[in-house]
């Protein structure tokens, strides 16, 4: 359902996502996304869990990160 909400917000132009870059959290290279920073820590602390379970960041380090080091992804149909 969230996914197609932001499939239809992406296809009409106006999806703006919050994004961080995993070289801020756990240095893999890649790029964390979702709704709003708080869709973000979960990401996050969710992404730490499955590829990174020996990773010593809690959920308030993440919080931090994600506060300070996440940006705005906006699609615009091109």
């Amino acid at each position: 359902m969230k996914e197609a909400m932001a499939m239809r917000a992406m296809q009409e132009g106006e999806a703006t996502m919050r994004a961080v870059l995993c070289a801020s959290v756990c240095n893999c290279r890649h790029t964390l996304r979702a709704d709003g920073d708080e869709g973000l820590v979960e990401a996050t602390l969710e992404h730490l869990r499955r590829n990174h379970p020996v990773a010593p960041l809690g959920e308030e380090r993440v919080r931090l990160i994600v506060l300070s080091c996440a940006y705005d992804i906006e699609y615009a149909r091109v």
